[in-house]
Formats: structure tokens, C-alpha cells, sequence
């Protein structure tokens, strides 16, 4: 009975090791299904970086600050004011 008893044991041991080795095999699978639509993506959108152009750069900040655009404001009121006179 215990012969009988051991060998049920050690069937039912190697069932389990196979049922779990075919379950981490399907996961290793299905992993490396999604890693490998995850590198596709991927290539995508460094491909897609690469296409768009570079943006056009700033421009450079003026110097000469607000005083400089006082005196711009208040030579255009001077035009507005001689041109409606004649």
C-alpha cells in the first residue's frame, strides 16, 4: 500500500512540474509576443521623431528692452499726428 501510496505521489509531482512548465512556457511566449510589439512601437516612433524636422529657433531678445519700444510707440503717434494734419 505504501509502494502503491509513493507512486501515486511521484505521478501526481511530475503532473504538476509539467503543468507548470507548460504554463511558464506559454508566459514566456506570450512576453515575448508583447516585447516584441512593445520594439515595433518603439522603432515607430524613433522613426516618426526623426521624419518631423527641427523647429525654427527662437528668436533673439532684443537689447534694448522696453525704452526702446516707448520710443517706437511714440514715433508712431508723431506719424499718426503729421499725416492727419494735411
Amino acid at each position: 500500500m505504501a509502494t502503491a501510496l509513493g507512486i501515486v505521489v511521484i505521478i501526481v509531482a511530475l503532473a504538476v512540474s509539467v503543468w507548470l512548465s507548460l504554463t511558464a512556457l506559454n508566459q514566456i511566449k506570450q512576453l515575448r509576443r508583447e516585447l516584441d510589439e512593445t520594439q515595433r512601437q518603439l522603432n515607430e516612433l524613433k522613426a516618426a521623431a526623426e521624419a518631423v524636422p527641427a523647429p525654427p529657433p527662437l528668436p533673439k531678445s532684443r537689447s534694448s528692452g522696453l525704452e526702446d519700444l516707448r520710443e517706437q510707440l511714440r514715433a508712431a503717434h508723431r506719424e499718426e499726428g503729421s499725416s492727419g494734419k494735411d
